[in-house]
Formats: structure tokens, sequence, C-alpha cells
């Protein structure tokens, strides 16, 4: 089983770990190795994938040739940010681990031989909680994290939230038009009735982090159901599919959302949501799943040439219990976010084609006391689409590109929707 195979590299790579003494490691990637043997330094190889690691402490000496059984050896590196070191005296079969980023200084694991030793460690590693400790580490002091970093699955959870109600103001058609497009129009009576929507899509975003390159790829698949005469009262359900990549390596996230957005008043709209997903990938040695709720509020302003809309977004994101195998852990990540934005809408026409284009800026940050790495977040978006008084269309389009900077991270997102 490829979690259970993860989770196992992860032991394997903590079996040869500390960052104690004067030593370090030069390498600016999330993983890294060297092991020096007798005072002779070995090669350093850094990379973004969990698995050039797992290669090089399964056999110390594609680090260090001198490396024996009975060598007295000094391992240095670096997993999911997290660094350490390990050590072996000559002749000893003690493995010595420290992790001072986790709190852990001088463990010892005793056996027979050295690789009863790692074994004794692979099993403190499966019931210890360290796995979870070491992600919760890495949302903290890194952009890369895949649960709350750059194109993390928490922050992508937010996005989909707050855009399921950021859409029931847009005059970019993803439902039929309503009551509320007319200005004139005071109640629902003369509400569109409503169609059933199916949308799909694509979203690109492509990051830049310290001189990595982040890049994402989602399929925003989503049902609008009609639960009201006013086209804005609908049901929701979003399944959004994700997958990352970091230099070479890959990661996945899926997920599954309903929501309800409820008209309070002719300009104002609520919708509460909830949410669970899953991330994981091998190549960075992460897997956990979150579940999250949310309310968001939205309010048209219509002024005679554009329209002004406001959107407020609070969300609770949290990690759940994971078991993959004889390994059991939690990162134990609980996030509360904040979504502002405000939404420029201007009608334009090309050749016969009634069109919308909208010009947003948003805000997200984080509130509370585990606030990660990346704890706030500003977009600037343009974007171009069929209007939604259009009524001769029964499909609508969308596309637009974003601007996204946070800390140590900045880049674009383009978009792409279809609804019909």
């Amino acid at each position: 089983m490829r979690l259970t195979h993860s989770a196992l590299a992860l032991a394997l790579a903590f079996s040869f770990g500390n960052f104690a003494h004067a030593n370090t490691l030069a390498c600016s990637n999330s993983y890294g190795f060297r092991v020096d043997v007798s005072g002779n330094t070995g090669a350093t190889v850094c990379s973004n994938t969990s698995s050039d690691l797992i290669d090089l402490v399964k056999d110390f000496s594609l680090s260090n040739s001198g490396y024996t059984q009975s060598s007295a050896a000094f391992a240095v590196g670096r997993i999911n940010d997290v660094d350490f070191t390990a050590s072996y005296a000559a002749n000893s079969n003690d493995l010595v681990f420290n992790a001072p980023d986790l709190g852990i200084e001088n463990k010892v694991f005793t056996g027979a031989t050295r690789k009863k030793a790692q074994d004794a460690f692979e099993d403190w590693v499966k019931h210890s909680g360290i796995i979870g400790d070491m992600m919760r580490y890495q949302s903290k002091h890194s952009a890369a994290s895949p649960i709350t970093g750059a194109a993390g699955i928490m922050p992508t959870m937010a996005a989909t939230d707050f855009n399921t109600e950021i859409q029931s103001v847009s005059n970019i058609a993803t439902t039929p038009s309503s009551s509320t497009d007319n200005k004139e129009s005071t109640t629902n009576a003369d509400a569109t009735p409503i169609n059933n929507l199916i949308g799909t899509g694509v979203s690109i975003g492509s990051f830049s982090n310290n001189g990595e390159r982040i890049n994402s790829y989602t399929l925003p698949l989503s049902y609008s159901i009609g639960t009201g005469d006013d086209s804005r009262q609908q049901l929701i359900i979003s399944v959004p599919l994700t997958m990352y990549t970091i230099g070479k390596a890959k990661g996945y996230h899926a997920g599954v959302g309903i929501a309800h957005r409820f008209p309070i008043t002719q300009n104002w709209t609520l919708t509460p949501g909830v949410r669970y997903a899953l991330t994981g990938s091998v190549d960075r040695a992460t897997i956990a799943s979150v579940t999250s709720a949310s309310l968001t509020s939205t309010y048209h302003i219509p002024f005679e040439q554009f329209d002004l809309n406001i959107a407020n977004m609070i969300g609770h994101y949290r990690t759940g219990k994971f078991k993959a195998g004889d390994y059991s852990f939690d990162p134990n990540i609980k996030q509360t976010m904040l979504r502002n934005g405000v939404m420029l809408s201007q009608p334009i026409t090309l050749g016969s084609q009634q069109l919308a284009i909208e010009y947003s800026l948003i805000d997200t940050r984080y509130i509370g006391g585990q606030k990660p790495f990346m704890r706030d977040m500003q977009e600037f978006g343009v974007t171009l689409g069929t209007h939604r008084n259009n009524n001769s269309h029964q499909s609508f389009l969308r596309a637009g590109v974003s601007y996204v900077r946070a800390k140590d991270n900045n880049g674009f997102t383009f978009n792409f929707g279809y609804w019909f």
C-alpha cells in the first residue's frame, strides 16, 4: 500500500538524523542528507522529494563511501523542512537521534545490530506522533507545506468556499438571471425560473517560493440545485480535484463540499457550508484529512454604470487523525481563516455578445494562536465572461487571471469556467 510506504519512508529518514552540534546542512530544499564518517565529510544531496532522501538513508555509502557497519557516523538531514541528525559511535549499535525543531534531544535506540536499532526506532515512530509533529512544524515554517502553504489543501478549500458564494453577486453568469439583475425590481415575483447547472473548468496556479516553483492544477466540478423562486437560493455541491507539483514532486487534493445559499434581502445573501478533503503525496511524505465549516456573506451595491459587491467569509479548518498501516497520526493543525473581498463589475458589449468584466481584490488572513508561515495573502484579479442577463444562452463562460502575493511567495492563477 503506497500510503504505508510513505509513512515507512518517514521512519527510515528520521532514523538517521539530528541537528545538534555545529553541523548544518547546506541545502534550501525541503529534503537533504549528508553522512560524515570518522571526520570525513560526505556529499550533500538536496531534493524536492522524499524518495531521494530514502535512497540515501538506506545506504550511507551513497553519501560517504567510507561508511561501514562499525564506523563512527554522523548524519545530518532534513525532511519536510525539519532539520535532524543521528549518530553512531565507532563499534556501537546505539542510534542517537536528535530533532531539536520537534523538542527531541539525545533519544537513544539500542539493538543487537544497527538494523535492530533502526527497527526499534521505526516502532517508536509508529506510535509517538512524530509524523504529525513534523507536518505541524512545516506548516508554521514553510510556504511549501502541502497543508497550509502555496497550493496547500487548506487555502485551496478556503478559496473554493469563498468562490461558491461570490458567484451569487457576480454579473458573470453561473445561474440564470433573477430579479436581482433588474435594478428596478424590489421583489422576487419577477424572478426567472431556475435551472439546475453543472459547472466545470480548470484553474492553473504557478508560484515562486524561494527559488522553488510550485504549480497547481485544479478541476473545479460543481452542481447547483435551485431550491426556491429566487435564483440565488441554491444548494451547491462541489468536488474540486487538484494536483500540485514542487519541482519534480507531485501531490494531490480531493474533497467534497456542500453549501446552501440563502437570500436575506434583495442585495444580501448568506451561505453556510461544510467540506471534507484529503491530501496525499508520497514524494512530499505527507497525508492528512481536513474538515471545514464556513459562513460567507455577500452584499450587492448597484450603481448606474457598474456594480460593487462586498464579500466576507470566516472558515474553520482542521486536520483529523489518519491511519496508514501500522502508522497513526494527526498533524493537529487547526486554523481559522478570514477571507474578505471587493469586486467591481462592469457590463460590456463585444459585437453582439453581452459580457461583463470584473475586477477583484481579496485579502486572506489567519487568526488565532496557530498561524501558519503564510499567515496572510492578497489577490488581484480580472475576469471576463457571459453577462447573466444574456438569456439567449443556456450555457455560460468565464475566464480570468489573478496575481497572488504572500510571505516568500508570489505568482499567478489562471481560471476558466463553463456552466451548462
